[in-house]
């Protein structure tokens, strides 16, 4: 899969991930025809264990998490690696269990630990050498070539920090020898996003960035909001909204669940008027049911039987297995 998302680099105008955290977000984003999946760090600490971004949550449940998407979809998935979780040795080791899972990237950022959201008052930067260094290690650290190495520089909003080690981290960063670096910006200014990729781009011309399209921004109250399109024209490569899943379901499960507790059962149907005939009507399609029957059938004899003399449901109505000379 990195191999595949760097297809997709260097072959799109711009890569898109949406933001999730878990598996069925994951299928969707498959089904719907998205370049990437984004195991997004928020939203995977809010969404499974009602943290807020905080680096609360370790590297070993982070990973399971990252596996836990990668079996469930096939495109490629960019997932959040804090800082490394610790010294050289942690973000080693972050990246190789990482490529363990599948995952086609990550990115590592250079704060300090314990870090927190990007916008959440209160982060700071470690010194560029430490940066540098985290950076290096990562890089080095592959087992695969295809992996993909994002480097994030909170430098500009930071306790720390400004505009201009912002720019200079992102050449230190790329001189380290990441394949991408993700300056993550305070705020959604069209002017910044702008100079920030024409000023790298002076010194490495061919630096691909990554841009937070952040669901901490409200995009759509701006006066003329960045398209995606005008980002990859500017060279950001990578686009990803943060926690586009987390706020869609989010929304969507508090409305109806308020329903229900006005309407009772009414709630209920209400739902199924938008769902059936849906591509989400059946569970059990989604979770692919009928492979898993398929796989039954082949190794056990009476599989078959029991089935088809069962209450259910079952995809033999469309023959999808059992024809006849079948397994």
């Amino acid at each position: 899969m990195g191999r595949e998302f760097r297809r997709k680099l260097d072959e799109q105008p711009y890569v898109f991930a949406p933001g999730l955290y878990h598996a069925l977000d994951a299928r969707l984003a498959e089904m719907t025809g998205h370049d990437a999946a984004y195991m997004s760090g928020y939203s995977t600490v809010l969404g499974q264990f009602g943290f807020p971004d905080l680096e609360m949550v370790s590297m070993t449940e982070m990973v399971e998490n990252a596996k836990r998407i990668v079996d469930a979809c096939n495109i490629p998935v960019v997932a959040d690696c804090d800082t490394g979780y610790g010294g050289i040795h942690n973000v080693r080791r972050a990246v190789r269990e990482y490529e363990k899972a599948g995952v086609a990237a990550v990115h590592i950022e250079d704060q300090t630990t314990p870090k927190r959201c990007g916008h959440i008052a209160g982060k700071q930067i470690v010194s560029r050498e430490a940066a540098r260094a985290r950076f290096e290690a990562a890089v080095d650290a592959k087992q695969s070539e295809d992996t993909v190495i994002i480097a994030r520089t909170d430098a500009y909003g930071s306790a720390n920090g400004d505009w201009e080690e912002h720019l200079e981290r992102g050449r230190i960063y790329a001189d380290a020898g990441v394949d991408i670096v993700w300056p993550e910006m305070p705020d959604p200014s069209r002017e910044d996003a702008i100079r920030y990729a024409e000023e790298i781009h002076e010194t490495h011309p061919d630096l691909t960035l990554a841009f937070n399209y952040s669901s901490s921004f409200a995009w759509s109250e701006e006066d003329d909001p960045l398209t995606f399109a005008e980002l990859g024209d500017l060279g950001y490569g990578y686009i990803f909204i943060t926690l586009f899943g987390l706020h869609s379901g989010a929304h969507a499960v508090y409305e109806d669940f308020q329903k229900l507790a006005d309407e009772a059962e009414e709630g209920q149907f209400d739902l199924e008027s938008r769902y059936l005939g849906h591509p989400t009507e059946s569970h059990h399609e989604l979770s692919f049911v009928d492979q898993y029957q398929e796989t039954e059938m082949r190794f056990d004899a009476e599989a078959r039987s029991r089935i088809e003399s069962s209450a259910g449901y079952s995809e033999e109505q469309s023959e999808p297995i059992g024809t006849e000379g079948g397994d």
